[in-house]
């Protein structure tokens, strides 16, 4: 239930990141929505368990404009020139007395250096959407997310949505999302909680203390 809730409330960014442009193309033209499936990486640093009230927690990616087709791997794909690259990370407040996960976006203020971070209209309290920045060889994105509350909480970064190339047909594309940190303090997660992670909640999630 409470893994669900942090994946329905990722899944609402990805939503309202596509919607409205959900294959690009002339509309006698047929395909799928997603097209092209790709690998992608975050770091949140620096990696701590304990951060103080006032601390910036930092969300770095990198998206090459090369890039390998998951769904056919002999197919190397130029994807530049892209109408966007986005997806949200979902904030969650671990209640200690309740154990039970609540939104927690009331808790950080946002700062952007690359890309853009904002507000979902849906959801606004499961936490922000991003946006990447295109530059010239890759895709970037650095975000920071301030902390305001004492307390224990959990980041998951979402896969990622592209709505496709400008003035191309069918180019929509996924990114599966890993956040690629040594230390994620998964087992503040598990023991509030009273539950195991399964794989993919593994890969996405960075739990943290704010003292």
């Amino acid at each position: 239930m409470v893994i669900n809730m942090i994946r329905i409330g990722l899944l609402i960014t990805a939503i309202q990141f596509i919607i409205g442009a959900s294959c690009n193309k002339n509309k006698s033209y047929p395909c799928r929505n997603i097209v092209y499936s790709f690998e992608a990486a975050s770091l949140w640093s620096p990696q701590r368990e304990v951060y103080n009230v006032g601390d910036t927690i930092i969300l770095s990616s990198e998206i090459p404009k090369t890039l390998s087709d998951l769904i056919n791997p002999v197919l190397v794909v130029d994807y530049s020139n892209a109408v966007g690259i986005g997806g949200g990370v979902g904030i969650a407040y671990l209640d200690t007395i309740t154990r039970t996960a609540i939104p927690g976006r009331r808790y950080f203020d946002l700062v952007t250096f690359i890309g853009s971070l904002g507000e979902r209209s849906v959801a606004p309290d499961q936490g922000p959407a991003f946006t990447y920045t295109e530059s010239f060889n890759k895709y970037e994105l650095r975000v920071g997310l301030i902390c305001k509350q004492k307390g224990i909480y959990n980041f998951s970064v979402s896969d990622l949505k592209s709505p496709g190339l400008k003035g191309k047909n069918c180019t929509n594309a996924g990114f599966n999302m890993a956040v690629t940190n040594s230390i994620k303090n998964l087992l503040l997660y598990e023991r509030v909680l009273s539950i195991t992670l399964d794989a993919d909640a593994i890969k996405r999630n960075y739990c943290f203390r704010v003292q």
